[in-house]
């Protein structure tokens, strides 16, 4: 009897330390996830400097048979979006961020792009959640595919991604791959690898038709 009974409290112990070591991973972000200060003035002239960079490179005059590729590192695109992407967003409204993600963050490896934030789930406190997808092109179309997710560190089944993005009325799938400038010239994405730290566009720039 004496047995049984270590017996049931062992395994309850091990089931109770199990369910505490699963929520507390639930709520700790990855290694990487630290959304930059904006208020910082470096952040904010990375910012600055990143905006007129990508700008200068897109509207650039350039020979129509020219082939140009542009390196975007995960400084400059998380220095942005830490300030820069609300603003941008109020001209755009076709698309938003919803108000239950908060510190966006973003990760490049050579595997593909890391999002991050902290995500509010039915009122709760926000919780940590990453995405990883790849984005690659095929017959004059953008594809976007999740390869991984995280709960806080915990991977969770792709097949949940659906719900998740359903909740939050947002859609992954393809992307016209064409930015059209102020003078009616459009830039269209070629190529698109990933670096660690950074991802590499390539482009070609095409005069009004």
């Amino acid at each position: 009897m004496s047995k049984l009974i270590i017996t049931i409290i062992s395994g309850t112990v091990l089931i109770v330390v199990a369910a505490l070591a699963v929520t507390w991973m639930s709520w700790q972000p990855q290694s990487w996830y630290e959304p930059p200060d904006y208020s910082n003035p470096k952040v904010k002239t990375l910012a600055d400097r990143a905006e007129y960079r990508l700008n200068e490179e897109f509207h650039k005059i350039r020979p129509e048979d020219d082939t140009w590729r542009l390196r975007i590192s995960d400084d400059a695109m998380n220095a942005w979006l830490s300030g820069r992407l609300e603003d941008w967003l109020t001209h755009d409204e076709d698309f938003e961020i919803p108000e239950e993600i908060q510190g966006l963050q973003v990760h490049t490896t050579v595997e593909g792009i890391w999002l991050a934030a902290m995500v509010e789930i039915d009122a709760s406190k926000p919780r940590p959640i990453a995405i990883q997808l790849m984005l690659w092109l095929n017959n004059g179309k953008g594809h976007v595919e999740p390869n991984a997710i995280r709960f806080g560190k915990i991977p969770i089944p792709l097949s949940l991604l659906n719900e998740i993005f359903e909740d939050m009325e947002t859609e992954l799938g393809t992307f016209e791959p064409i930015i059209p400038l102020m003078d009616d010239r459009e830039v269209e994405i070629k190529k698109i690898d990933f670096e660690e730290g950074a991802i590499v566009i390539t482009c070609k720039t095409y005069l009004p038709q």
